[in-house]
């Protein structure tokens, strides 16, 4: 059988590029040559932390784009064709389960990673969404994950004129900096630690910057709202230091948005009473795959050449977990077509 190249989380903290067997095409599915694949925080964290309750071993990687090479005689009566241009949401879903039936595929209790940090990936038919003939795919691997922002959007839809702050603006952050400069916000800050990361935030248009390590972050938030906090705040950081800030500049009736993953055994202490005071309000967020076709739509609206920091091969995906943790670049990908 043919041989790939694929990452794989193996045990606790050890990752390796490794050669698997090329999986035939099955009943329903489809094979994809992977163009670029798209590091995500949740496939650091996967092994640094468990998170999502993951265990290995398990192929990494959940963002990608690539071609179709090969299909079954479902996908092409679905109007797939040879060469289409694709994305794929992170897992797939069985349509069968309670909650596919409900319309809550992301939560399939019989999903499968698609394992897209690899030169191929088989997955089922339902994964795999069409691009333009036109798209280029370095720009659309970052679908899934601007997917996830939109899902926030419509959980924590931004009235206009709304003020917003954005905590962490690495890959997730950025792509979601990008959402709240196109929804008619204002005062748009960010919270950032990292000097490179506030300098992207300004270019792509962000008003205001805060550097929480030099500055009293909540003393500058009142200062940019005039005292009153912040509408919205999206916290995309994940980490536990920064965990209170969105409760203490929230403004009275606003929404603070915790999106990033968090470790899994990290609780926060929370004020209930200095949150009812403020009429506030807490939203998590998941993903969806109902809206992957808007997800799609946006690409042409993001600010791909900042938002993607870096490209590097394949063949360096065991050392682009070491990148992602200088926390110099936003989003980093993996180029698959060199293995």
């Amino acid at each position: 059988m043919a041989k790939m190249k694929q990452l794989w989380w193996l045990d606790e903290n050890k990752i390796d590029l490794i050669d698997v067997d090329i999986p035939a095409v099955g009943p329903g599915e489809v094979k994809v040559k992977i163009a670029y694949a798209a590091l995500c925080a949740t496939d650091v964290h996967m092994v640094t932390m468990g998170v999502m309750g993951s265990k290995p071993p398990a192929p990494l990687g959940h963002e990608a784009a690539g071609t179709l090479v090969e299909l079954s005689p479902e996908a092409e009566a679905a109007g797939y064709k040879l060469g289409d241009k694709v994305t794929m949401f992170p897992v797939s879903h069985c349509g069968e389960c309670e909650w596919c039936k409900k319309g809550m595929t992301q939560y399939c209790i019989h999903s499968k990673p698609t394992g897209a940090f690899a030169e191929y990936v088989v997955t089922d038919v339902k994964t795999i969404y069409k691009l333009p003939d036109s798209a280029e795919l370095r720009d659309y691997a970052i679908v899934e994950p601007t997917n996830c922002c939109l899902r926030a959007m419509d959980l924590a839809p931004i009235r206009h004129g709304a003020t917003v702050c954005v905590a962490g603006v690495g890959g997730i952050g950025s792509i979601m900096l990008n959402q709240v400069l196109l929804s008619g916000a204002a005062r748009i800050t960010v919270i950032d630690p990292v000097p490179e990361k506030r300098e992207l935030a300004l270019s792509m248009g962000a008003q205001y910057v805060i550097d929480p390590f030099h500055e009293d972050a909540a003393a500058r938030a009142m200062e940019i709202t005039g005292g009153l906090g912040f509408d919205y705040v999206f916290e995309m950081s994940g980490s536990p230091k920064a965990a209170a800030t969105p409760i203490e500049i929230l403004a009275r009736c606003g929404t603070a948005v915790y999106f990033a993953v968090f470790p899994p055994q990290f609780e926060m202490p929370l004020n209930l009473h200095a949150l009812y005071m403020k009429e506030g309000r807490i939203q998590t967020v998941f993903t969806t795959t109902t809206i992957m076709n808007r997800s799609i739509n946006m690409i042409e609206r993001m600010q791909t050449d900042k938002i993607i920091g870096k490209v590097m091969p394949l063949s360096e995906a065991v050392e682009s977990f070491e990148v992602f943790k200088t926390a110099k670049y936003p989003k980093i990908l993996l180029d698959c077509s060199k293995p």
